[in-house]
């Protein structure tokens, strides 16, 4: 056992100094000359070509891609443009670098693909993303994937970082995406951290469909979910980038001949290869210069073709294999709608356990899928009014666990029905204003804003056109109640009005008139009254309450707050703001001036 040991090592040792791969067990590991470090590559990859890459943008600065070449790297992601991740605006932009990065790749000889990075927070964005990268290509052949680069940017401001997206959103703008890309064209690949992966997405919906670049900054990737690229580093030193570089792993299964896509139908299927033999550059005959044996072609997944050299060929073999897939759902068909529902059926799709069915709010930009078990379906929980985009999937169930999905069926466009405005909310609120903000109508012309205060009737106090989802009421009270409404209006006609919400104006900054310690480790704080619910009152030992600080809260008739601190002989500071209640939800307004006090 020790000799079987040390004989391990010692090629290992010359496996890292060759830079070539060793198998221990079934993983193969490999030293990277970019970083200088062995990685541990997944035994889902054995027998495949591990393949380096890298991705760019402008950076990496100016960058020698003929050096790139000679330095190993096979093929390079280049950055097309970049969504700002600032919250108040839905910015696109072009990467200043990426079209000379595509004319030197591709003059050197790399390979190229694409990438943008998103900061997408409905469907819509993420489509107008696509768009963007696809017009600055302007038609450059690319030999790899048009990437999709979603993640944080890593900051409480950020765009996405602070919209709190559910899973299901995020993975339908990756979707929205993707097949905006796909439709074009262009193959896809959904790019993101491992952590974004498992707790962001639904990263298996994305890779039924489009393989996934992995970021995963380690020597062994934990992820277990379907990958085709891993960025192990952002750290590589590449000749001809003077900056730290993004290396990826890329796994390119050569072990077979990939035939097309073939559809279920529960009976073997068994394609014929186009056998070549090609040192002679012959075409061979089946049955008489070789065999065909057939693995795993009936249930829907990947299946494989033998070919086993007879005759004069006798040792001869080549390996092919091709997708089983359940078949396309065909004749979607629009069966009535409601207010809030919309109802289809489809003809069944043979093999199929489950159906998959996506829906995309053209209105909202929002989406979600739901699975059934029948060939028609009820969508409930919609928006009066909307324009939905909906197509259909069917899947049948894998012999390993899981289900294999099949194409979309055509989409079909269908509105809601109806025209009372929904989704009335609170979108901001200030001192002396209110910005309110409703789900649109696609038939409405128009929208009239209603509002009153806690003794008035209703009264319309604006009106604005189709386009607008949202309206800021200024000049108002502040720490004020109000109600609103909002109609629709059709042509001449003036909907019925939606259900009222109840905002508040904040309070005005508290003025705090007195600050004393009336006895031992005690200070009372004097302020004036406002119209306010409540008072919230804060005391620290530094200045900018940034540690060491405590609140409680008055009653709103309160002029006053004794409190009792920690220490004595310490010196203080007091904060006093005031807060509204809207529906249960304080809404404060701006801190007082800070003032000190030293407790007796």
């Amino acid at each position: 056992m020790k000799k079987l040991t040390k004989l391990l090592s010692v090629l290992l040792a010359l496996a890292l100094v060759l830079q070539i791969p060793f198998v221990a067990g079934a993983q193969v590991s490999l030293k990277s000359k970019y970083t200088n470090t062995v990685y541990t590559h997944s035994s889902a990859f054995d027998g495949y070509d591990i393949v380096y890459g890298i991705d760019v943008s402008q950076h990496n600065g100016t960058i020698d891609f003929k050096k790139v070449k000679n330095d190993g790297i096979e093929y390079v992601f280049i950055r097309v443009g970049y969504t700002g991740y600032t919250k108040a605006k839905f910015s696109l932009n072009y990467d200043r670098n990426y079209k000379t990065y595509f004319n030197d790749a591709k003059a050197a000889g790399l390979k190229v693909g694409a990438y943008w990075y998103s900061q997408a927070l409905n469907t819509n964005e993420a489509t107008q993303e696509a768009k963007k990268l696809i017009e600055g290509l302007g038609g450059i052949e690319l030999d790899l994937p048009v990437a999709y680069d979603y993640e944080f940017a890593c900051t409480s401001d950020g765009r996405l970082d602070s919209a709190n997206l559910s899973k299901a959103q995020k993975t339908a703008n990756a979707l929205a995406f993707l097949d905006t890309a796909s439709a074009a064209g262009y193959d896809g690949c959904l790019y993101a951290s491992e952590n974004f992966l498992k707790t962001q997405m639904n990263a298996g919906e994305v890779a039924e469909l489009y393989p996934v670049w992995l970021a995963n900054y380690s020597t062994k990737t934990s992820y277990t979910g379907s990958y085709e690229y891993w960025q192990h580093t952002s750290k590589g030193k590449v000749d001809g980038i003077s900056t730290n570089c993004d290396v990826n792993f890329r796994y390119v299964d050569n072990r077979s001949i990939k035939l097309e896509n073939q559809t279920y139908t529960g009976a073997p299927i068994t394609p014929q290869p186009l056998v070549i033999d090609e040192g002679k550059n012959i075409i061979l005959t089946n049955n008489v210069d070789y065999l065909l044996t057939y693995e795993n072609n009936i249930g829907v997944g990947t299946a494989t073709i033998i070919a086993t050299g007879i005759g004069a060929y006798a040792g001869f073999e080549k390996r092919y294999s091709f997708e089983i897939v359940p078949d396309a759902v065909k004749s979607l068909t629009y069966i009535s709608c409601t207010d809030t529902t919309l109802s289809y059926s489809w003809d069944a799709v043979a093999g199929a356990s489950q159906y998959k069915i996506y829906v995309n709010n053209n209105t909202a930009g929002t989406s979600f899928t739901t699975v059934v078990n029948t060939n028609s379906a009820t969508l409930s929980n919609l928006t009066c009014g909307n324009q939905y985009s909906v197509k259909v999937c069917a899947g049948i169930s894998k012999a390993n666990g899981g289900i294999k999905w099949g194409e979309y069926s055509a989409v079909d466009v269908r509105e809601t029905s109806g025209s009372v405005v929904s989704g009335l909310a609170v979108k901001s609120q200030s001192t002396s204003a209110i910005r309110i903000q409703w789900n649109k109508i696609v038939s409405a012309d128009g929208y009239k804003i209603y509002m009153k205060n806690d003794t008035d009737a209703y009264d319309e106090i604006a009106a604005v056109d189709r386009g607008t989802s949202s309206y800021k009421v200024d000049d108002l009270q502040a720490g004020t109640i109000y109600y609103f409404k909002v109609a629709a209006v059709v042509g001449e006609e003036v909907g019925t009005p939606s259900s009222a919400i109840k905002a508040v104006t904040k309070p005005k900054k508290v003025t705090i008139s007195k600050v004393k310690s009336p006895s031992k480790k005690k200070i009372k704080i004097d302020w004036k009254s406002m119209s306010a619910s409540g008072y919230q009152i804060q005391w620290s030992t530094y200045k900018d309450f940034s540690k060491n600080y405590k609140s409680t809260t008055a009653k709103s008739s309160a002029k006053s707050k004794t409190i009792k601190t920690a220490q004595s002989k310490k010196k203080y500071y007091v904060r006093v703001r005031a807060y509204r209640l809207q529906n249960g939800k304080k809404i404060y307004g701006k801190w007082s001036s800070t003032k000190s006090v030293t407790t007796k």
